[in-house]
């Protein structure tokens, strides 16, 4: 017997190394490396969201004073009212990383933060482990779905803490375990970075409760009610350290302003419903929740907490296009869930035939991850080097923002009073306040109070008191969008005069004012220069003439 056990083959055994490559380098690897290198670029975009500019420059006076700003420093409207910076962290943070690598820097640095977000959804999306070709359909759909969505901004943030907390919320429930109190601290971070750390209160709250619903109600897939009260205990705890913060609990007061003005919600684009004629909304996040919805009705089968908070992030995705990033926070693991078991049953009517296909030699499914993944990574990386290396004063930013009406406000006297476009406020207040110039609005709409806004939309959309308005602000300037409204009345009315127009922006100013004489004349540039300003002309050669 010893001699028969001593001619046996000794087992081989695989190293770790081994056994990672091998996983990797499959079929079911090779499509997630390449779904995490697609997350990325789909999320990386150039500045689109108009309050980035005025969220820089907040962040520069910070570090240029050492404290917060406790008034409004941009307008010349409602200067006197108190400011409460929820984000002050994060202007912080974007005026540093401006300093040491430009907007590139800020815009790789959140872009990999929306990543981590989609990690963490990918993340949850394995916990019930679907087929891994569903998991990588489901995650591609969520990066898609949210492209109105990304790009460098605050909410960013908001969105990877959020998808975060469902995290670590669903693991929780499912195992125990103390490591759900990692999120207090989370709260106490988040609520210096954005107001929107509120979410992640809520999502724990209507998880617990609908948890311990369900557990009455004997709803299958129920956790238990201990597990459940711990989240009540961790959002208690949660909610007591997010007013460790500068503005203390007038943090909570603000976090629900905007949510709850009508006039905002009505007046502000990212807090408008969906626009299902926009082929984003229609092509991309129409097709998820109605796929969701079908396959919910077909399978009959949901927890209570996913029920929650599928009900409630739809309601809110529905309200607001800023909230589709919840949306796909919550609903992306359930689509992945739910499709897998209608896969499964169309497995169980078509059961599979046939031999099952043998796997290629490591060597050669290394050689083979190693060519897709450059081509996958070399593609991205274009995309990413484009939109990091797009210059402030480049023509793309000047089709969107009035980098050639600066340029000439620069050169004209300080202290001015502008009236400017809601969406552009920012920028004039990035570039030109400095110089004391203030704006009429800029796009902090709590700060900016709901009469205001409807003073502004009056102007904008040219009411019959539109004239009275600008000269009970003492408007010097009025700086405004080609071709609009307000841009056309002006135009043509005889109190004000134009002094300034390109492809863009245009600027008025009232026939008596004493302006009209000390602001420069609009600089004529050589036709065959390669200036920004002279490129946006070629576009549109016959305005600003």
């Amino acid at each position: 017997m010893p001699k028969q056990d001593a001619q046996r083959p000794m087992p081989i055994t695989r190293s770790a190394a081994y056994r990672a490559l091998d996983r990797v380098t499959r079929p079911s690897g090779l499509v997630l490396s390449t779904v995490l290198v697609i997350m990325l670029a789909a999320v990386t975009k150039p500045v689109f969201d108009p309050d980035f500019w005025w969220h820089l420059r907040a962040g520069q006076i910070i570090l240029a004073t050492h404290h917060l700003i406790p008034g409004d420093p941009f307008t010349y409207t409602v200067a006197g009212h108190s400011w409460t910076m929820h984000e002050w962290a994060t202007e912080v943070s974007f005026a540093w990383l401006h300093s040491v690598g430009g907007l590139g820097l800020i815009i790789a640095v959140i872009a990999g933060v929306t990543w981590l977000g989609l990690l963490a959804i990918y993340m949850r999306t394995r916990l019930d482990r679907p087929n891994p070709q569903i998991a990588a359909a489901s995650m591609i759909m969520a990066a898609l779905v949210g492209t109105p969505i990304w790009g460098p901004r605050a909410q960013m943030i908001t969105f990877a803490l959020a998808a975060l907390v469902l995290l670590l919320a669903e693991r929780h429930l499912r195992n125990g375990g103390r490591a759900i109190w990692v999120l207090v601290p989370v709260f106490a971070a988040w609520s210096n970075l954005h107001g929107g750390f509120i979410i992640g209160i809520g999502f724990l709250l209507i998880i617990a409760v609908a948890e311990l619903v369900g557990h009455w109600l004997q709803w299958p897939g129920s956790a238990a009610p201990s597990r459940a009260r711990t989240l009540v205990f961790v959002a208690i705890a949660g909610l007591a350290a997010a007013v460790v913060n500068p503005n203390g609990p007038s943090i909570l007061i603000y976090s629900f302003a905007t949510q709850g003005s009508p006039v905002q919600q009505a007046n502000i684009q990212e807090w408008a419903s969906p626009n299902f004629h926009d082929w984003q909304i229609s092509l991309l996040y129409a097709p998820m929740l109605l796929t969701l919805i079908l396959a919910i009705i077909l399978n009959r089968h949901l927890r209570a907490r996913e029920v929650a908070l599928v009900v409630t992030t739809v309601a809110l995705s529905l309200q607001s296009v800023r909230h589709i990033a919840l949306f796909v926070a919550v609903a992306t693991p359930v689509w992945a869930t739910q499709a897998n078991l209608l896969l499964d049953k169309w497995r169980i009517h078509h059961p599979r035939r046939g031999a099952q296909r043998s796997t290629a030699p490591l060597s050669t499914r290394i050689a083979a991850y190693c060519i897709v993944m450059a081509v996958v990574s070399g593609a991205a990386a274009s995309r990413v080097v484009v939109a990091a290396a797009q210059a402030e004063d480049s023509l793309a930013y000047a089709k969107d923002y009035p980098v050639c009406a600066v340029r000439w406000l620069a050169t004209a006297p300080p202290n001015l009073k502008l009236f400017n476009q809601y969406g552009e406020g920012g920028y004039l207040a990035y570039k030109l306040s400095s110089r004391g110039d203030k704006v009429f609005a800029f796009g902090d709409a709590a700060l900016m109070g709901d009469d205001l806004l409807t003073e502004y939309m009056h102007v904008s959309n040219v009411k019959w008191d539109w004239d009275a308005i600008l000269a009970k602000y003492h408007t010097d300037i009025a700086v405004v969008d080609t071709g609009e409204p307000i841009s056309n009345v002006l135009e043509r009315s005889p109190r004000w005069v134009r002094l300034y127009a390109d492809p863009k922006s245009a600027a008025f100013v009232r026939t008596d004012s004493p302006l009209r004489h000390q602001l420069p004349p609009q600089t004529a540039l050589p036709t065959n220069s390669g200036d920004v300003c002279v490129e946006l002309s070629r576009s549109q050669p016959d305005i600003g003439s």
